[in-house]
Formats: structure tokens, sequence, C-alpha cells
């Protein structure tokens, strides 16, 4: 059962006359059974006018336009306000992953207790997310990204391909086979089809790897996740890492903190 009133809240850097970002907002929209709110970024330097952004959306009944709180309190106090479950971003790869920058919208995303879908300047505007694609690393965490690839197969009938890092060291082959199995019980009390790729890289390049092995270039969704540490070497990585995926791929990224308490998409 779906949660009622939920968001997409879409923050976009300027008016593209393709509508890309609105496109994939509207998409997730669907199948999800929400509306789209759309706002400039709040780390844009050009401000994009209300009046622009309502003159942009104005064929679409389920999408608003917003003023958002600048206040020290965001992204979370909007979030949870406003009901948002995804926070759709617009970005700008040339000033988004300036990890130097204390206020940008990279750290933004980093304490947003929803998952981000990124959209860059390469990305396909094909919007079916009906191939999500997940590299499974040695890290715990990788569980974590279990669930919102299960809410792409249940409600939009989704494949999900696992692609599962090989590693030397015993003890991180037991956790990535832990991770498997706790996936295998998981999809199984859905339908929805699943498959399992076994790659001969480490954990350290299969993120790349999965990107490389994408079945179509169409708007295929990437799901991966931020690590747990925090400090200026966590952004540092983070931000080059990403910008870097966004830069070269087709394929937009859902991005998810670990252990955010989140608030989700749907009850039970």
């Amino acid at each position: 059962m779906y949660k009622k009133n939920q968001n997409i809240l879409l923050l976009i850097q300027q008016l593209d006359p393709n509508k890309k970002a609105l496109n994939h907002a509207l998409k997730i929209a669907d199948i999800f059974k929400s509306k789209v709110l759309v706002s400039t970024s709040p780390f844009s330097k050009n401000r994009i006018s209300q009046i622009d952004i309502e003159n942009y959306i104005n064929q679409h009944e389920s999408v608003s336009a917003i003023t958002l709180d600048d206040s020290e309190d965001q992204p979370n106090k909007n979030i949870k306000q406003l009901n948002i479950i995804f926070l759709l971003i617009d970005i700008n790869d040339k000033t988004d992953f300036k990890f130097f920058l204390r206020n940008n919208i990279f750290s933004w995303i980093l304490d947003a207790k929803i998952p981000s879908l990124l959209v860059g300047e390469n990305t396909s505007s094909h919007t079916n997310y009906s191939n999500i694609i997940l590299p499974i690393d040695h890290k715990k965490e990788s569980k974590e990204k279990m669930i919102w690839a299960s809410y792409f197969g249940r409600f939009n009938n989704a494949i999900v391909q696992l692609i599962l890092a090989k590693e030397k060291e015993d003890v991180f082959m037991k956790t990535i086979r832990n991770t498997l199995l706790f996936t295998k019980k998981m999809f199984s009390q859905f339908i929805f089809e699943y498959k399992i790729h076994k790659s001969e890289l480490s954990s350290r390049y299969i993120d790349e790897e999965a990107f490389k092995t994408s079945t179509t270039k169409e708007s295929d969704l990437i799901i991966l996740m931020t690590g747990k540490a925090q400090g200026v070497f966590f952004l540092r990585y983070n931000s080059k890492k990403i910008k870097h995926l966004i830069k070269h791929y087709p394929n937009p990224i859902l991005l998810i903190n670990p252990l955010k308490d989140y608030y989700l998409p749907c009850e039970g």
C-alpha cells in the first residue's frame, strides 16, 4: 500500500528545452504513484524565477513549482514537511561536486534522509527504469541497496541485475555471500526477475564495472551507496568518483546514504 500524498522533489539548474530531468521525475512519480515538486537548486548561481518554472511545467497537472526554505535545517526539514521520497538532482558536474565547498549540492545530498537520483548532462533521456543494476562489494552496507531495487522490481516490473565483486580475502567473500543470501531471501517474497553476474574484479572496481556491463544505454538505473565515514577525504573520494561516473556514462544514479533512517516510498 502506498502512503498518501508523497512527492518527488526535482531540483533544476537550468530550464532544459528537452526537459530531461523533468521527464525522469515524471517517470519516477508514475512508478511510485506520487507527484512532482520542482524548485531551482538551492546552490545554483543563477536562480530561476518562479514564473519561469511555472511556465516550464504548465503542461503537467501532476507537477507543482515550489520555493525552498534555505534554512540550515536543509534538506531534511522540507523533506519531512513535503513528504518527499526521492530527491532528483539535475547535476552540473562543473560545480556540484567541489568537495572543498561547505555549501554545495553534494553536501546536501549526503545529509538527505532519502535517496538522491542524479541526472547529468550525458544521462539518457529515455526513462523506462526497467533494468536496475546493483554492484555488490564487500561492505555490509550493500544490503541496504536491495530494498530500493526491490521497489522498482515490484512496482515497475523491472529486472534487477546483481554484479558481484570477487575478493581474495575470505572474510570479504563471506560478506558478499551473506549479502547475496540476504538478497535471495528478500527478493523471493515478490514476483519480479533478477539475475546474478559474477565479476572477476574486486570491490574497488565493481561500481564502474556495473556501468560498463549495462545491457542497454537507455536509462538503466545504477544503485550506488556512499560510505559510513565522514570528513574531507570521504568527500573528496566520493565527489570525484560520482562526478566521473555521471560524466562518462548515460545511466542515472540512485545514490543512497547508509543508515539514514529513511522515509520509505511505500508501506508493507
